[in-house]
C-alpha cells in the first residue's frame, strides 16, 4: 500500500532482510520457534541502529576524545540492555504471539519505488508535529553547510523526540503483542528508559555542543533517516 505520509526509518541491509524473511516465513509457518528468529532480528537492528546514530556520527560530526567516551558508553549500554531483554521476551513467545510481531514488521518494511524496485527501509509512519519539528530543522540549516541554529536547546529537543519515536517504534511496539509477565514488562520499561537516557546524554552532551560546521555534518547525516517522500 502506497502511503504519503512522512516516515522515519533505516535502509534495510542484506543482512536484517535475510533474518527479516527468515523470521516472517517462520510465524507464518507457525514456527514455535519463529520468537527466537525475531530476536535475532532485534539483535540486528540494535546493531545498525547505534551504528548509525551513535557510531558514525563520532566520525561525521569529529567528535572530541570526551564526545567518542559518551558515545561508546551509550553503545554499550544498548546493546548490552538490549540483548539481555530482546532474549526474554522473544525466545519464549507463542507462535500466535509472534505471527501478530510479524504482522506489524511486515508492515515496516517499505520500498521507495511503487513496483519495488528503489530501496528498501525499515520505516515507520510519524505525526505531523515530528514531521513539522524535523523540517524547521532542515529549513532553519537550510544549504549551507554549517549550522547556527536560533535556539540551540529546541533543536536539541527536537532530536531528543526523534530518537524517542525511533526507539519506542522499532524496539518496544513489536513486544506489545507478547505475553512476557509484569516483571519482564517492567524490566523492559526500564531497558527503553535507559536506552533513551542515554541517546539524551548524546544529544545534550555532545551534539549540542558541536561547533557549526560538524553540527551541519550531523543534521545533514540524520536527514537520511527522514523520509519525506511516498513510500509502498
Amino acid at each position: 500500500m502506497r502511503s504519503s505520509l512522512p516516515h522515519v526509518g533505516f535502509p534495510l541491509s542484506p543482512k536484517l532482510q535475510a533474518l527479516s524473511n527468515t523470521f516472517l516465513e517462520a510465524a507464518a509457518a507457525n514456527h514455535p520457534k519463529s520468537g527466537e528468529h525475531f530476536y535475532n532480528v532485534i539483535i540486528q537492528l540494535t546493531e545498525e541502529v547505534i551504528d548509525y546514530l551513535l557510531i558514525q556520527t563520532v566520525s561525521i560530526a569529529q567528535v572530541n576524545s570526551v564526545g567518542q567516551k559518551v558515545f561508546s558508553v551509550c553503545a554499550t549500554t544498548s546493546n548490552k540492555a538490549s540483548a539481555m531483554l530482546s532474549a526474554k521476551i522473544y525466545k519464549k513467545a507463542k507462535p500466535a504471539e509472534m505471527q501478530q510481531v510479524a504482522a506489524l514488521w511486515q508492515g515496516m518494511i517499505k520500498n521507495t519505488q511503487e513496483d519495488q524496485g528503489g530501496v528498501w527501509y525499515l520505516a515507520q509512519p510519524i505525526d505531523a508535529a515530528l514531521a513539522g519539528d524535523l523540517d524547521a530543522i532542515l529549513n532553519e540549516k537550510g544549504d549551507q553547510p554549517h549550522f547556527s541554529p536560533n535556539d540551540v536547546e529546541l533543536v536539541m529537543a527536537r532530536y531528543e523526540k526523534l530518537f524517542d519515536v525511533i526507539i519506542e517504534g522499532f524496539f518496544l511496539r513489536p513486544s506489545d503483542p507478547v505475553n512476557m509477565g509484569t516483571i519482564t514488562r517492567k524490566l523492559l520499561k526500564v531497558g527503553v528508559e535507559g536506552v533513551k537516557q542515554a541517546a539524551s546524554a548524546v544529544i545534550h552532551k555532545v551534539v549540542k555542543h558541536l561547533e557549526p560546521q560538524h553540527l551541519g555534518n550531523y543534521v545533514d547525516f540524520t536527514a537520511q533517516f527522514y523520509i519525506r517522500s511516498p513510500l509502498n
